[in-house]
């Protein structure tokens, strides 16, 4: 897998878009939607949402780079050139939501989840967006099978589960009321209970 680089003349801007050769799709994408800012729209330091996570567009030298939050590092703070992780999990988000037919409803990369104590540790854990996203809370719960214990929920930032169990990601555009199973990295069930 190698490195893109796209470079487009918008709006009397030069934008440059660096990602993994394998998300061109999405990220010819990003560009057509940068294209479609209104004149002047394409300001140095200009921060965009994009589904789950933001892109900004950094000034370098005649140029404007598309950046992400840098997910490796500190994404409340640094940015970084290669928007491979935005594009990818977005992709998947979308994917999933494609899957069961309803319209995405994305947390913010900030946004808090609340897990039951253990499920770093189980094969098996099932995901419920059991409230409506609210201010910095994503609305997602994260439970390993059995019952609850007595302990406090753990909460921590969405970007956290890049780190921890990336493939919970792809669920996380359900929208409320929406529950999905994972096995290991698979998601081997998904639906919503009435």
């Amino acid at each position: 897998m190698g490195q893109l680089r796209l470079e487009r003349h918008l709006h009397g801007a030069h934008v440059v878009l660096m990602c993994a050769d394998d998300a061109e799709e999405q990220a010819e994408w990003v560009l057509s939607v940068l294209t479609r800012l209104p004149p002047g729209g394409l300001i140095p330091g200009r921060t965009l949402r994009f589904g789950w996570s933001s892109l900004r567009l950094d000034p370098r030298g005649d140029s404007l780079v598309v950046t992400e939050p840098d997910f490796d590092g500190d994404p409340l703070n640094d940015w970084r050139d290669d928007i491979t992780v935005t594009l990818r999990i977005q992709g998947r988000m979308l994917e999933t939501t494609q899957t069961v037919g309803t319209e995405p409803l994305f947390p913010r990369y900030g946004d808090k989840v609340a897990a039951v104590p253990g499920w770093d540790r189980s094969h098996r854990v099932a995901m419920a967006r059991a409230r409506a996203p609210e201010g910095t809370d994503s609305g997602w719960l994260i439970v390993p099978p059995g019952p609850p214990g007595d302990e406090t929920f753990e909460t921590f930032p969405v970007y956290s589960l890049l780190r921890r169990r990336p493939a919970l990601m792809s669920a996380l555009a359900l929208p409320g009321g929406w529950v999905a199973e994972f096995e290991d990295d698979a998601l081997v069930g998904y639906g919503k209970p009435d």
